[in-house]
């Protein structure tokens, strides 16, 4: 017979019990299942080549300089990071963000942008697919140029190639559009536009850190030798610089480690507890198949009796195993996509936009290959013992005796324990997990009064930096254009009904974002080398309206950051004076910051954990609001009741006073917060997902052993009954053999928890990876469920008559 004949006898058996079919394809769909949904993320993230020319060879280079790592550099340091390291890199450039408004021919957009200075476009090979790239002859003779992404040429200029030598308007400036980048182009991933970067001037500050370099390695250059190149000249800068640069040093990581790396963790942690699950729903297959390996002694010996020989019997047997590992992978891929989409739903804007995380090719390849283990692992056993079956004895009714079927149930027995285990394994994680946010949603953030609070940004236009202009010369136009329309728009919504109080800000607080930093000297005070400290521009009722208490001195008033083209006034949280100042009294010292001028502290505020609850509070220094000199405003107001009601006011009053102004991101200060851990929440709700299906896998797997033991002794049962055996007997035999194979699952699952805890320690707050609390907890909980699973055979055994037992076979 060949193997068309094969599948046909094979699926006229499956088709003749189709309970038995639906179950193993059901169980093989959810470990498949949640395994390749888990690699589709995987691959798309960390797995698949960016989409750039050589995209090996193109690295991050970062400044490492205590207290910080893997941050940006000011543009000295870059500019004397591209004239020495030639030798290492055939392109280097550096981008620092920006965002614009786009207006004219509709709304107004807000943009995010990048100022790219020369060689960025080599580094990536010349994207441009319409046009032309901008380099250094733009740099040098100040043109106003741009490059569009593909989205936004799209999007906004219908693709219309008419677009090149069009003038758009920027934040109220005109750029002359000169390109359209390749479709897929982003670098970094949420760049929309491209202008050139116009460097400050030579005498930049050496401490203002904005430039994210980026550089293509050499032909025949390695990493090594790169970071050999870098060294020599961050060393050089040590020694020349000496005060700026103490402990500079350069580091090169290819873009590929970079890109999703914050991912790595969590997306591996996943992929193995998705790999448990498949385990769990092989162990069950593998009883499926076994149970039904002794169904089917007696057909098989018949068949081995009337010629057919092991290998005939072993290759039907398999092939019955091949269709359900095929239907099961069939049904894992179907319930994939929906699933990804889920997974993508529970945390958006986690994953990198590069690759959207879809079932192609490479998945379903995956998908088989898992299929195929599957059916090798633990169907090929099964097939063999089936086969094997000895024809006098099954023939003769015997196998219910036979030593190979007690084999064969404490082999199934084995299974149960082992899915016990893996089941108690990802339950103890999920719980850890969620004890961990539990404990992080208790946490004091410093603000008050979250969910009363709404916030939204805001992106005014602000003038750019002009070619070879200076800090000290842009800063007071830039200040100007922001703060005449941050007081209409404090008084417009202080005037809505509803509201008590207004705050406006730079970056709103307890948000994970990160506005300017930068070093700082206090007159008369020695401070430590590479002091860091986190500037934030905040509105007089911004402590107010937050609940940020005041320790000492006084906020700031409306006078405030209108006496001098830089702030003078300045208000520092207690991390600052406690680290800087060795808690002593702050008031009335003179501290200078980022341009160089003094300013008085004249109060000092709690501290706010600005990064979320599982970041502990920096040094920060406040300014008026009144002298912010960026675009991105994020506004707040605290009213009563539900303050969601008050977004439609929100958006109304903020068209009136700033109508070129987008809105966005209008949410409570309690969903702001929450931003900050959706990562962690991301992996508690799947780790919660795979631990509900394991332990729904386990006991289904614990009822079905028993079920089967249980009518494998009905006769027994019956005798015992009458023989006396009380009901409570009976229960006290069936419950036992349940807790043989519970018991050694929860030992052994216990110690899976405690390795699983120490791989999940990274991402807990606030437990150890061997809670004793959550251990307790998840034994108790799979022993009661273990139980439950046993207690229906149980009850179902002790109610048997003995008179029907005995007449059973």
């Amino acid at each position: 017979m060949n193997l068309i004949d094969d599948l046909r006898i094979a699926w006229r058996a499956l088709r003749a019990q189709p309970t038995f079919f639906a179950a193993a394809v059901l169980t093989l769909m959810l470990g498949i299942g949640a395994v390749t949904a888990i690699f589709t993320v995987y691959d798309a993230v960390l797995l698949k080549p960016l989409p750039f020319s050589d995209a090996d060879r193109i690295v991050r280079v970062m400044r490492s300089q205590p207290p910080v790592a893997y941050s940006p550099v000011s543009p000295p340091i870059l500019r004397e990071w591209v004239e020495r390291s030639s030798s290492a890199f055939a392109a280097f450039g550096a981008y620092v963000p920006q965002t614009l408004n786009l207006t004219g021919g509709g709304d107004a957009e807000r943009l995010s942008g990048y100022r790219i200075t020369p060689g960025y476009w080599d580094v990536f090979g010349q994207p441009i697919a319409l046009g032309r790239a901008f380099g250094t002859a733009e740099e040098n003779a100040n043109e106003r140029v741009v490059v569009l992404g593909d989205a936004v040429w799209r999007d906004r200029f219908g693709a219309s190639p008419d677009v090149i030598g069009r003038d758009v308007d920027l934040n109220g400036e005109r750029w002359r559009v000169i390109g359209v980048a390749k479709p897929g182009f982003r670098y970094p991933a949420d760049a929309q536009l491209w202008l050139p970067a116009f460097l400050p001037a030579d005498q930049a500050e050496r401490g203002s850190n904005s430039y994210a370099p980026v550089a293509r390695l050499a032909d025949g250059v390695s990493l090594d030798q790169a970071r050999d190149v870098m060294d020599g000249i961050t060393s050089w800068q040590a020694e020349t610089f000496p005060e700026p640069s103490a402990g500079l040093r350069a580091q090169i990581m290819p873009l590929r480690e970079l890109i999703g790396s914050r991912l790595r963790t969590p997306l591996a942690v996943l992929l193995v507890a998705a790999g448990l699950v498949l385990l769990i729903a092989c162990a069950n297959l593998a009883s499926l198949m076994l149970a039904r390996g002794q169904a089917r002694a007696q057909e098989l010996a018949l068949r081995s009796a009337l010629g057919a020989g092991r290998g005939r019997l072993l290759s039907q047997v398999l092939v019955e195993s091949l269709l359900i590992a095929a239907a099961g992978a069939a049904a894992a891929l179907l319930v994939a996509p929906p699933a990804v989409r889920a997974l993508l739903a529970l945390a958006p804007g986690i994953v990198p936009a590069y690759h959207t995380p879809a079932v192609d090719l490479r998945v379903v390849v995956v998908t088989a290959v898992i299929a195929l283990s599957t059916l090798l692992l633990f169907g090929l056993v099964p097939a063999w013992r089936s086969a094997a079956a000895d024809p006098l004895q099954a023939l003769a009714g015997a196998t219910r005796s036979q030593t190979g079927t007690r084999r064969q149930t404490r082999a199934r027995g084995a299974l149960v324990a082992a899915e016990i285990a893996l089941a108690t394994t990802l339950l103890a994680g999920a719980g850890l997990l969620i004890d961990s946010l539990r404990r992080l949603d208790a946490v004091d953030t410093g603000i008050a009064d979250a969910a009363q609070i709404l916030g939204a940004g805001l992106s005014l236009s602000v003038p750019s930096m002009q070619p070879g202009e200076d800090f000290a010369t842009w800063y007071p136009k830039a200040k100007a254009a922001v703060s005449t329309r941050l007081t209409a728009i404090d008084a417009r919504l202080r005037a809505l009904p509803g509201v008590e109080s207004v705050a406006l800000t730079n970056v709103l607080p307890v948000s994970g974002e990160i506005g300017w930093n930068g070093g700082f000297d206090i007159a008369g005070r020695e401070l430590p080398e590479n002091r860091l400290v986190q500037f934030r521009f905040v509105s007089t009722d911004y402590f107010s309206t937050f609940g940020i208490p005041l320790r000492a001195g006084r906020v700031f008033d409306a006078a405030d950051g209108t006496r001098a083209a830089f702030p003078i006034e300045a208000i520092v949280n207690q991390t600052f004076v406690d680290r800087y100042l060795g808690g002593g009294d702050a008031l009335g010292l003179t501290v200078s910051t980022f341009d160089g001028s003094g300013k008085t502290i004249v109060g000092v505020v709690a501290d706010v954990r600005q990064g979320g609850p599982d970041q502990v509070a920096d040094a920060e220094i406040y300014f008026p609001a009144s002298t912010v000199p960026v675009g991105d405003i994020t506004v707040a107001i605290k009213g009563s009741g539900d303050v969601l009601a008050l977004a439609p006011a929100l958006r109304s009053a903020l068209r009136e006073v700033a109508p070129e102004a987008p809105l966005f991101a209008v949410r409570t200060m309690d969903e702001v917060t929450r931003e900050t851990t959706r990562l962690r929440r991301f992996n508690m709700s799947l780790m919660s997902a795979f631990a509900a299906v394991a332990v729904l896998l386990a006991s289904i797997g614990l009822y079905g052993v028993i079920a089967y033991t249980v009518g494998q002794r009905r006769r027994e049962i019956g005798v015992r009954q009458s023989l006396g055996a009380t009901a409570l007997d009976i229960h006290r035999l069936t419950l036992g053999a349940g807790l043989r194979m519970i018991v050694p699952g929860l030992v052994l699952g216990l110690a899976g928890a405690l390795a699983l805890g120490r791989v999940l320690s990274a991402q807990l707050y606030g437990v150890g990876g061997a809670d004793p609390f959550v251990l307790v907890a998840t034994l108790a909980l799979l022993a009661v469920v273990g139980l439950a699973a046993c207690a229906v055979p149980s009850l179902r055994a002790a109610r048997v008559s003995p008179l029907e037992a005995l007449r059973d076979e």
